[in-house]
């Protein structure tokens, strides 16, 4: 039996509206609430480390290159513009691997002393999903957390459209809801999905917020485990400066060879990256818009999302909201942590390719959004950072693209360079040996696959892998290495699609997740831009027009369709190691 609530369930209208205005973004703002969240010395020293790193790193980079070009005896604007590019693009990737470094250091704290009980609604936003699953993961995950010192209640906040989706839904929640008569389980439909996700939260927290202390917010394919929640509430209640608290969630397995790469993906590598985050962020961390918790009236107070001037793509609703609202929270003085201790916390991944790209696209428009807001007063400088990283997941697509196609076109022999230095286009190539060649190229290479490489130790490290297990793990890394190479250059297309498509102000909208096997014609269809640009770079290579180094994405894309499909299939023989603690 579960203790009662120290405010009442209710339904609309019954408690007092907790208000959550509009954020100005032309001042700044301070919660009168709020603390003053601590960071360690320690926090600092790893945040300059990490931060400035790569800038030495990436700058060493450019001025050996720039010498490199400078060996002809001049340096044309095309050579200085291409090399300025280099640098920006190697900063991320040495970012990534030092953060990857800093996971191998990374040691779970001690659990949180017992604070005053909190009163928590657990959030289940909805559009579409089915009903049957979806809901009954989050009545089994309420079930769980029965007669623990926190108490929690669940609302089902659906924005679904489709009229026969929604009677479903209603009917699930009635029959889980009389299974259940201990549970306070809440069902509402919005009759207009205004501000999507974002909206569907506000609108629960002027509604209901008032009656709790905090929210668990879920997605509609989260599954998180009790001792999870519990660590999560605990860490809160004992530490008033904080405002949110992320998870680092981890994939869950699915069926298809995509959702299994995913998840190993995730679980080796991005569990690693995760922690070196949460190192060096300390109380200025991020917000993945789903499973974490986060307190009620901060949020209120802080983070409520104005529309952006201009039409959509660029202006409009903020679609990436999770970032902003954890930049507001900062900038509002509360804490946002990061938490890798709470580690059972999972989201599942789309099926396939062309479900992933199709969310994928959305996030593209919602992350550029962001450059819009890297001036706003108040910010903390690690969240413009955020913001910045937000929109560069994208942005680096474009940038590698144009590295990949001038560094790989084939030197000019027998022309003379003061021909080919007026073409603003081409750099001039002087000739290296092939071992220097080579050697920056591994260099590059190994600076890719760092941040695998080093997740990987950490995995063995941790889980104290032996034997068969070792043999077994390290044919998944390096199957799993191997088709993302693969995939590579397809998924790099289609990203900067996303970005072109949103400059020229194509408004993707929000769509509901993509489900299902698609069929051969959809695919061809799907991925002709591919197949096609793949097909006429084979063709340079063949009339001698392009360099060898290209051949590689070439025949990728020229593989698009059969990769996708293969890919999207349930595999019967050769699994992904999996961790024994993942749940199922």
């Amino acid at each position: 039996m579960t203790r009662p609530l120290r405010l009442p369930l209710v339904q609309d209208g019954a408690l007092p509206v907790l208000a959550m205005p509009d954020q100005d973004f032309s001042r700044p703002f301070r919660d009168p609430n709020a603390g003053h969240p601590q960071n360690l010395r320690a926090t600092f020293l790893l945040r300059a480390a990490t931060l400035l790193a790569p800038l030495a790193v990436s700058g060493s980079f450019g001025w050996v290159s720039l010498g490199w070009f400078a060996l002809d005896g001049r340096l044309t604007i095309s050579e200085t513009a291409l090399v300025a590019v280099t640098v920006f693009a190697i900063y991320w990737v040495v970012l990534s691997v030092i953060s990857a470094v800093l996971g191998l250091f990374w040691r779970p704290g001690p659990l949180a002393p017992a604070g005053a009980a909190l009163d928590i609604a657990i959030l289940l936003p909805m559009y579409s999903e089915p009903a049957r699953p979806t809901i009954g993961h989050a009545v089994t995950l309420l079930a769980s957390l029965s007669g623990r010192r926190h108490r929690f209640g669940l609302y089902i906040l659906s924005d679904t459209r489709d009229d026969q989706a929604a009677t479903l839904e209603l009917a699930v929640w009635r029959k889980l809801q009389a299974d259940n008569p201990t549970l306070d389980i809440r069902y509402r439909r919005r009759p207009l999905n205004s501000d999507f996700k974002s909206g569907n939260i506000r609108d629960w927290v002027r509604q209901h917020g008032a009656a709790y202390d905090a929210m668990l917010v879920l997605d509609a394919d989260s599954i998180m485990q009790p001792e999870t929640v519990q660590i999560m509430a605990d860490t809160l209640s004992a530490d008033p400066t904080c405002g949110l608290i992320q998870t680092v969630p981890r994939v869950l397995p699915g069926r298809t060879w995509w959702q299994q790469m995913q998840s190993f993906a995730s679980e080796v590598y991005g569990t690693n990256l995760g922690r070196g985050f949460a190192l060096w962020t300390g109380s200025e961390a991020n917000f993945l818009g789903h499973n974490a918790i986060i307190r009620t009236r901060a949020f209120a107070a802080s983070a409520g999302l104005p529309h952006l001037s201009g039409r959509s793509p660029r202006g409009g609703v903020i679609l990436s909201h999770d970032f902003v609202e954890a930049a507001l929270l900062r900038r509002a003085g509360w804490g946002v942590r990061m938490l890798p201790e709470a580690s059972q916390s999972y989201e599942d991944t789309p099926e396939n390719l062309l479900g992933y790209i199709r969310r994928d696209r959305r996030w593209c428009q919602g992350n550029m959004q962001h450059l819009r807001l890297l001036a706003m007063p108040g910010l903390h400088a690690v969240s413009r950072f955020h913001l910045l990283q937000g929109a560069m997941a994208y942005l680096a697509s474009v940038w590698w693209l144009c590295l990949l196609v001038l560094w790989a076109l084939p030197t000019p022999m027998g022309q003379s360079p003061d021909i080919w230095a007026t073409n603003s286009l081409m750099p001039v190539w002087p000739e290296l040996p092939l071992v220097t060649q080579s050697t920056m190229a591994a260099l590059v290479g190994l600076m890719l696959l760092g941040p695998k490489l080093i997740g990987a130790t950490a995995f063995v490290r941790e889980n104290q892998l032996r034997g068969g297990q070792i043999v077994r793990f390290v044919g998944s890394v390096l199957a799993e290495m191997a088709l993302s190479a693969l995939l590579a250059p397809m998924l790099m297309v289609h990203q900067v699609r996303a970005v072109l498509q949103t400059l020229a102000g194509f408004n993707g909208g929000w769509s509901p997740h993509l489900a299902g096997q698609p069929t051969l014609a959809t695919l061809i269809r799907f991925h002709a831009i591919e197949t096609l640009l793949g097909l006429g770079l084979l063709g340079l290579a063949a009339t001698g027009g392009l360099s060898v180094w290209l051949l590689p994405v070439a025949v990728s894309l020229v593989l698009a369709v059969p990769l996708s499909a293969l890919v999207q299939c349930q595999p019967r023989t050769f699994q992904m190691y999996r961790n024994p603690e993942m749940v199922t």
